[in-house]
C-alpha cells in the first residue's frame, strides 16, 4: 500500500467522522412537536373588517431562526432540548399559528401569507425576539415576544405597533409540559393580537 492510498483513506475516514458530529446525531430519535392553534370564538363585540391581511412571517436571528427548542438557563446563555425538535422554524410556526387563528377567527375579509399572489389591503409585519424556557418564579416559564407592525399596503404608512410579550408558566419541566405552555403562551399571543388588530383599524 502506497503512501498516498494510505492518505487517502485516512482523510476520508476523517471526513466521515466529521460528517456524523451533529447537535441531533442520526441514531437519535427525534421527537417533532407542533403549536396547536388556539380555538377562538369570534364573540369579542369586534365587528368584521372588509379587508386582507397579509401576515409575513416573523424576521428573526439565531437562535430564534431555527427548529431547536430552546431553553436560557441563565441571561447568558441559551442551551437546547435534546431529542426534540419543532416541526419547522419557530417564526414559520408562529406565523401559520396566527394565520389559522385569524381565520378561524373571521373578522377579516381574508388572511394571507406572504407569498400568496393574492393582493392584500393590509400587512402585519414582526420581529420575534423570544421564544425560549427560562426560569420563573414558580419555576419553568415560557417567553413569547413579538414586536409587530400593522402597515397599510397602499400608502406604506404604519398604521400602529405593539411590544407582546407573554410569560407562561409550564406545569413542570419535562419537555410536553414546556411544549405545552409554549402552546399556551402562543394563544395568548394570538388573543392580544386580535384585539390589538380590531382597536387599531377602529381609529
Amino acid at each position: 500500500m502506497t503512501a498516498r492510498l494510505v492518505v487517502t483513506m485516512a482523510a476520508i475516514a476523517m471526513i466521515g467522522m466529521t460528517a456524523g458530529c451533529t447537535v441531533f446525531p442520526d441514531h437519535e430519535p427525534h421527537r417533532v412537536m407542533d403549536i396547536p392553534t388556539p380555538k377562538v370564538s369570534g364573540e369579542d363585540g369586534y365587528s368584521s373588517l372588509n379587508e386582507t391581511l397579509r401576515i409575513d412571517t416573523p424576521q428573526a436571528t439565531e437562535p430564534f431562526d431555527s427548529s431547536r427548542i430552546l431553553n436560557k438557563p441563565t441571561p447568558d446563555e441559551y442551551r437546547i432540548y435534546g431529542g426534540v425538535r419543532w416541526r419547522d422554524t419557530a417564526p414559520v410556526l408562529l406565523r401559520e399559528m396566527l394565520i389559522a387563528t385569524l381565520r378561524q377567527d373571521g373578522r377579516f375579509q381574508g388572511v394571507v401569507n406572504e407569498t400568496s399572489p393574492i393582493g392584500s389591503d393590509l400587512t402585519l409585519i414582526s420581529d420575534l425576539y423570544g421564544f425560549h424556557s427560562e426560569s420563573g418564579e414558580n419555576g419553568v416559564q415560557v417567553n413569547v415576544s413579538l414586536y409587530a407592525q400593522l402597515m397599510d399596503n397602499r400608502s406604506r404608512a404604519t398604521l400602529c405597533t405593539e411590544n407582546f410579550r407573554i410569560k407562561t408558566d409550564a406545569t413542570g419541566g419535562n419537555i410536553d409540559q414546556v411544549v405545552a405552555a409554549f402552546g399556551q403562551g402562543s394563544a395568548e399571543l394570538s388573543q392580544q393580537l386580535l384585539g390589538w388588530l380590531s382597536e387599531c383599524l377602529k381609529n
